[in-house]
Parts: C-alpha cells; sequence; structure tokens
C-alpha cells in the first residue's frame, strides 16, 4: 500500500472518530478495556479478582510502575520510545493507587484510539476558551475513569460476585477488598452492574467540624431513565442515618423518594464508613421492594 493510501485511511479514522457520540466514545474505550481484560484471563488462566494494574502492563507496554513523591497528584503517565511508565504517588491508600494506575492505563487506550480527535470536536462555548478546555479535560478524564472501572472491577466477573454477596451495603466492604478497590469505587461499579434497580446515596456530616446532622451529596442509580430523588437531602442527630455515621453497624429504615409527581417510601439501608475527619455514610434505596405508597 502506498504511503499516500496509509494517509488517506489515517485521515479517515480521525474523521470518523471526530465524528462520534460521547455515548459511542464510551462504548470505544470500554470495549477495548474488555479486550484488554480477556487477555489477562486468557494469560492467567482464570478470572478470579484482583484485577492489578501491574498485571495489565505486558498488554500496553508499561515497562514499569514506580511508587514516588508526586504532592497533590494522583499519577503521571510518561512515553519513551520503548514504552510507557506510570508514576504513582506513595502516599495514597494501595486501592487509590491501584485505581490511578488503572487511570493511567485508560489514557494510553485514549490515546491508541485516537479518542483526542472526538475531544476536541468538544465545544462548550465559542465565547469562552477555558470553560470549553475544561469540558474537554472533564471528559477525557471520564473515559479513562471508565476504563480503570471496567479494568479493576470487570463488569461479568464483578457482577457474578455482587449476585454471590447479595445487593446489600454491607456487601459493599466484601466487593471492595476482594478487587482490592476502595469503598467509593465499588459502590459506583455496583450501580453500573446491578441488575435489580438501587440508588446510592452518599452522605457528609454538616458542619464538618461539629457534625449536627448529614447532607447527601452524590446521587448514583441504576434503573436508566428512572430517577428517584430524596424528598429530604438531609438528616438530623436523631434520625436512623445519622446513627450508621456514629457506629459501624448496619442501619435499616424506609425514607421518601420522589419519582415524578408521586412519592414513594422505600426501604433504605446505610452503613458509616472512614473515620473521624473522613468520616461518611453511603445508604442504598431499593425501588423494586417498597412496602408502601405515598402520594
Amino acid at each position: 500500500m502506498s504511503d499516500n493510501r496509509l494517509l488517506e485511511n489515517s485521515s479517515n479514522q480521525q474523521s470518523t472518530v471526530a465524528n462520534i457520540s460521547s455515548k459511542e466514545a464510551t462504548k470505544l474505550i470500554i470495549e477495548s478495556a474488555k479486550n484488554l481484560v480477556n487477555q489477562l484471563v486468557n494469560y492467567r488462566g482464570d478470572d478470579k479478582p484482583p484485577f492489578l494494574p501491574k498485571e495489565y502492563s505486558r498488554f500496553v507496554n508499561v515497562k514499569e510502575i514506580q511508587k514516588t513523591k508526586l504532592g497533590t497528584t494522583s499519577a503521571l503517565l510518561l512515553k519513551f520510545d520503548d514504552g510507557y511508565v506510570i508514576k504513582v504517588n506513595q502516599d495514597h491508600y494501595q486501592v487509590r493507587q491501584n485505581f490511578s494506575c488503572a487511570h493511567e492505563i485508560g489514557h494510553i487506550l485514549f490515546s491508541d484510539l485516537q479518542l483526542e480527535n472526538y475531544i476536541h470536536n468538544i465545544e462548550y462555548s465559542k465565547f469562552s476558551e477555558s470553560k470549553t478546555m475544561e469540558v474537554r479535560a472533564k471528559a477525557r478524564e471520564t473515559l479513562c475513569d471508565a476504563v480503570a472501572a471496567e479494568l479493576l472491577m470487570p463488569e461479568l466477573v464483578y457482577r457474578k460476585y455482587l449476585s454471590i454477596f447479595g445487593l446489600s451495603i454491607t456487601s459493599i466492604e466484601h466487593l471492595a477488598y476482594t478487587f482490592q478497590v476502595s469503598v467509593q469505587a465499588a459502590t459506583r461499579r455496583i450501580i453500573e452492574v446491578s441488575i435489580e434497580p438501587c440508588v446510592a446515596i452518599l452522605w457528609y456530616p454538616w458542619p464538618k467540624s461539629k457534625p449536627k446532622g448529614l447532607r447527601s451529596v452524590i446521587e448514583r442509580q441504576s434503573m436508566g431513565k428512572v430517577n428517584y430523588i430524596p424528598v429530604n437531602k438531609s438528616a438530623n442527630m436523631s434520625s436512623s442515618l445519622f446513627k450508621a455515621y456514629q457506629n459501624d453497624n448496619l442501619v435499616k429504615t424506609m425514607k421518601l423518594f420522589k419519582n415524578g409527581n408521586s412519592v414513594k417510601r422505600l426501604p433504605l439501608e446505610a452503613k458509616g464508613f472512614g473515620r473521624d475527619e473522613t468520616r461518611f455514610v453511603i445508604s442504598f434505596a431499593f425501588p423494586g421492594r417498597q412496602k408502601t405508597i405515598s402520594q
């Protein structure tokens, strides 16, 4: 094939990638991550977790993963003539290092797929270049986070272990330990792969210095277009949710959620995680297990 033909094919591929949607870009890079998982499973001869970044290194030409001082930076990806080197922050917990390294592998797949052409097609505003750059950066990092989740917690394997442990707030720590990820990452993945409808809410104490209650800061759900929102996004000191913050025991209660124009009382499980200033609560609500309905 002539050089002109090669250049033409490369140009056509770049043009095609530039014109894809966000959903298509996500699908493309996730498929690439799944291929990596399959390579690792075939190489190892089993699909038992954990799936650690160093195991993927041989398939993406990562020569070394170095633990070093990086200040506030989680990890860096360095490209050399003979391959890549990942530098990861040695001061971070191992589970965070795992996610950071997997995220950097995401950047390798991102580059291989020439998705930067898709990113450059994103425009927030013709009058705000800085905001456009911010939106592009977020889109890029979101794609690499999706890769990290698939590499560390492969969808099919994670769903199998979720079915073993059961969809419950108590399963989070079991899954986090099994797959060597953080509690937050394990929770997000539960919502992404769960077949049963589930609403996950992250609650933080307020005020932070001397907590008098909890406030919801992140809501995720596994039902597609169905959107359940808690009627009350705060919880006072006398609430069941605050009891979950005060100790490590599982708390079960009922809580009102909005779904369009209707209000439903859903069964909810909550548990506290972390210590001292890093303490937080995660709750799961289960729309498919509702017992009563309130208009």
